[in-house]
């Protein structure tokens, strides 16, 4: 039976929320009065209605991915049709298309048996060029990823990886080495599929890019990586069940959301930094990046008033930013909350030797081991913030494991919602993006853009000279 069906390995590996770094017992007058947590539940009672009816109307779609089990069973039956001839899958894809995937394989990549997945998520030429450069056509199968089918930059990657496909591998064997995720039934690159019969994967309805990290956009190069996509789901599944039991300030995300919502927009801290204390959450802060800024910044609210509401997220990683970015936080303004990542049993012990015993400022490290340190910096760091009036919460994970991840992906997902249901905002829009879109269709002559191209031209034409140095 796998860990993850056992009810105690399950009550072992649950992903906490030490929010006690928010609270103005904590630091001062920078964190939330109890008054103002205990006010809040009302309208976390209301939020918590408002997303469960619009959940039971098919109107969440991302809140039900755990659920999916025909989705996952769909992809791995198409993962486990990729010849053993394949060693490398690449992913062509750019934001939620790639920053989900990267999250997935950045924390749980080192499966046994897994093979190499990259994220090829830039047009830079020359880095472009130099991945199709090193990769053997005949060992690589191509991910192309894109929901709408008309993102430039994933169908220009397309494009090229077809062209040389069709040279070197013929027009029958090409079709081979792919596998289009996008919608089910509407679409540019559902067009192709149609036309040409490649394998396809689906992103569900109603699912944007941001938050299909647990969809067949990341649970294809995932279960190719050798990663357990149902330990994942499962561990997301066994978060969304804890939160839908609990009362509105004991659920993990919907209590993170009410405080970050109240620091934001009653105590001008307009900034949020995700800083896992492990490398392997790194790219998981990126992920986070994106899903809180794209989300949460909208510049009118539902009713249409112009509130130009948002948190900007920045990514640290903990021990290194705390020699680059701590500085900051600690003794500059006072306009920030940051979140950390903890994980008590870092998988790997790598002791300290008892060398140097009479040299105070380097042998008191001697019998400890670099996880213990790892920790000890993260606690330092959280009192020092707190010692200058400065908020953090803390995600504490037993370990990084599939179960462990897909708890904390899933919860951060709910609380970036249950923010955005506080605020007033669609979470699910971006209307900001779409404007850069629009701007760069009509300088690459894509037709019906022609006033965009015209707009473009015009906005260049009026530069200055004289301070273009």
């Amino acid at each position: 039976m796998a860990n993850y069906r056992r009810r105690r390995w399950r009550e072992t590996m649950t992903v906490r929320v030490d929010l006690n770094g928010l609270l103005a017992a904590a630091v001062g007058a920078g964190g939330l009065a109890a008054e103002e947590v205990t006010g809040l539940e009302p309208e976390l009672a209301r939020v918590r209605d408002e997303l469960a009816g619009r959940r039971a109307a098919g109107a969440l779609a991302f809140a039900e991915l755990p659920h999916r089990h025909d989705d996952v069973r769909r992809v791995l039956d198409v993962a486990a049709g990729v010849g053993a001839d394949v060693d490398t899958l690449v992913v062509l894809g750019i934001g939620g298309s790639a920053l989900g995937t990267r999250a997935l394989l950045g924390a749980l990549g080192d499966a046994a048996g897994g093979r190499r997945v990259i994220v090829a998520d830039s047009i830079d030429p020359d880095a472009f060029g130099a991945l199709l450069a090193r990769i053997d056509p005949q060992r690589t199968l191509f991910n192309v990823i894109s929901k709408s089918g008309e993102t430039a930059e994933t169908m220009a990657q397309f494009l090229v990886v077809r062209d040389r496909l069709l040279r070197e591998l013929g027009a029958v064997d090409y079709k081979q080495h792919l596998v289009v995720t996008t919608d089910a039934e509407k679409g540019v690159l559902r067009q192709i599929v149609n036309d040409e019969g490649f394998r396809d994967l689906v992103v569900p309805s109603g699912v944007g890019g941001r938050f299909s990290a647990l969809t067949a956009v990341g649970l294809f190069p995932a279960a190719i990586a050798g990663i357990d996509v149902e330990e994942l789901l499962a561990g997301a599944a066994h978060m969304d069940e804890r939160a839908r039991a609990a009362a509105p300030l004991a659920d993990p995300a919907l209590a993170l959301a009410g405080m970050l919502f109240l620091l934001a927009s009653a105590h001008a801290k307009p900034i949020v930094v995700f800083m896992a204390y492990c490398e392997r959450l790194a790219a998981t802060a990126d992920w986070f990046c994106q899903l809180w800024a794209e989300s949460l910044g909208k510049a009118q609210d539902l009713a249409g008033r112009t509130v130009e509401w948002g948190q900007t997220p920045v990514r640290a990683l903990g021990a290194a930013d705390q020699h680059s970015q701590l500085q900051l936080y600690v003794a500059g303004p006072r306009d920030k909350v940051v979140l950390f990542a903890r994980v008590e049993d870092h998988g790997v012990v790598v002791d300290l030797p008892t060398t140097y015993q009479d040299l105070e400022g380097v042998g008191y490290l001697g019998g400890h081991s670099l996880g213990e340190l790892l920790n000890a910096e993260h606690q330092a760091t959280e009192l020092a913030l707190a010692k200058c009036g400065r908020p953090s919460a803390t995600f504490v994970l037993p370990a990084v494991n599939a179960f462990t991840l897909g708890q904390l992906l899933y919860l951060l997902e709910t609380a970036t919602v249950a923010v955005g249901a506080l605020a007033g905002i669609d979470p699910f829009g971006q209307p900001g993006v779409e404007e850069g879109k629009r701007l760069a269709y009509g300088l690459m002559g894509r037709p019906g853009f022609e006033a965009s191209r015209v707009e473009v031209e015009a906005w260049l034409a009026r530069k200055d000279a004289r301070f273009i140095l």
